[in-house]
């Protein structure tokens, strides 16, 4: 029996050869720009055969990718010449209303787990789009509405269950293996294939939340009444503000989102705030449960080209509502700029306490830019860098690695900072000396 039909025997999910039908669709990446080509695709049923196929892998000298939502714009869940351990048959969510926590696999997305959550008055901070996946998000950050008032996604983190490169199941937590542990709060997928996670949960009710567009014509007005709002907003408050043209309609919008965990009032003070003076295009807020919310933004679908690169700030200086403004004035321009405000729960957490280097920042800004046309490559990915290029006066190190098409800096030093990133390496030594998962913003193993 060869070692691929012997895997079949053992491994209960699909396993996807380059001859088989499937192939093409298994390959396929959120970014359409991406054309990776891997000689193995497993979709794991459970734990078993996740280290059936992560010891395959290690037989057969092949490297491992690890796709959970595979939302990621650097399209690290599908690997050259790589094998790809797909979690998409892993989305089990069990939620504990007593002790408040959550336990899901892998492959979960945010929509498995947030209504299974809400049904007992409870919630978890994710990110903003309900198809993201819960892996990804986690292991390199987690910025959502809840952050401000509960902390990071990677924050309420309590355990990982961990298949390393060796095969082994392992456990990581507090008090089970705590460099391990620290590491995946914000170090990525570098360590293993993390095939169930339990998380920390809250009691979140009836919120008033929504969105608020103003015509791009207003953008520098509509920012700056943003900017004001979120200088020092509570913890129960998160507001999103995008600015953001369409190629294709050569519409152009300013998108703000706002998110009140203390009800109507408190809400409707907040929009009336970012109102005064302006006419907005749209107004939809109204009190609602927080998986509507999580709907707000349109999906992203798969296969469209993308480019994203942002920085982490410590302010939001005067010039940047007309800096990014400026960047949509002329109507062949696409794509959008997101800000996000990092206020609250996240900065009280000690700098070191996990692997997340952002916690000194203030702000979050990306560039997002989506395209059609392959022809377009050059001109749209530059839009994006020369939007990062210009927010280096006030860029704290690198940017958010969740949402970055690249690093700023190759070994990531600009991103961890050179301490962080020796630990990190130490641990990655620990756990996949020979750098078997790669496919990721990727941590060298330090020397021996």
């Amino acid at each position: 029996m060869s070692a691929l039909a012997d895997l079949r025997s053992h491994h209960r999910g699909p396993v996807i050869a380059p001859d088989d039908s499937g192939y093409d669709a298994a390959r396929g990446t959120f970014n359409g720009m991406l054309d990776r080509r891997p000689e193995l695709v497993t979709r794991p049923l459970d734990v078993e055969d996740v280290a059936a196929a992560v010891g395959y892998a290690g037989e057969a000298g092949l490297p491992v990718a690890v796709r959970g939502g595979g939302h990621g714009v650097a399209g690290h869940c599908v690997g050259d010449d790589s094998l790809v351990v797909d979690l998409r048959l892993m989305r089990h969510v069990a939620v504990d209303p007593e002790e408040r926590t959550v336990t899901c696999g892998g492959g979960a997305l945010w929509e498995d787990v947030d209504p299974a959550c809400q049904r007992h008055g409870l919630a978890m901070p994710g990110g903003t789009f309900g198809d993201t996946g819960v892996a990804g998000l986690t292991l390199g950050g987690g910025i959502g509405y809840l952050t401000p008032a509960f902390g990071l996604t990677l924050d309420n983190l309590l355990a990982a269950r961990v298949v390393t490169a060796d095969g082994a199941v392992i456990t990581a937590s507090e008090e089970e293996r705590p460099e391990l542990f620290w590491a995946l709060r914000g170090g990525g997928g570098n360590f293993g294939v993390v095939v169930e996670f339990t998380f920390r949960l809250h009691p979140v009710g009836l919120l008033f939340g929504g969105a608020i567009e103003f015509s791009l014509q207003d953008a520098p007005a509509a920012l700056e009444a943003w900017r004001s709002l979120m200088t020092d907003p509570p913890d129960r408050f998160q507001s999103f503000a995008q600015v953001a043209r369409d190629g294709a309609t050569g519409l152009g919008r300013v998108h703000i989102t706002v998110a009140h965990l203390d009800g109507a009032d408190a809400g409707r003070e907040a929009v009336e705030h970012l109102t005064r003076g302006l006419e907005p295009a749209r107004t939809e807020v109204r009190p609602m449960y927080y998986p509507e919310l999580q709907d707000i933004y349109p999906r992203l679908p798969f296969g469209l080209r993308n480019y994203w690169s942002g920085r982490f700030l410590g302010e939001l200086p005067d010039e940047l509502p007309a800096l990014t403004t400026e960047k949509f004035a002329d109507d062949g321009a696409n794509g959008g700029v997101l800000f996000e405000s990092l206020h609250g729960a996240p900065g009280r957490v000690p700098p070191h306490a996990t692997a997340f280097a952002g916690r000194h920042a203030r702000w979050n800004a990306t560039f997002i830019n989506v395209w059609l046309d392959p022809a377009e490559d050059e001109r749209q990915v530059e839009a994006a860098r020369s939007f990062s290029r210009a927010l280096e006066p006030w860029a704290l190190g690198g940017g958010y690695l969740n949402y970055a098409s690249e690093p700023v800096s190759e070994d990531l030093e600009s991103e961890f900072g050179a301490d962080r990133l020796a630990r990190l390496r130490a641990v990655k030594r620990e756990y996949d000396p020979a750098n078997v998962f790669r496919f990721n913003h990727n941590i060298v193993p330090a020397e021996r």
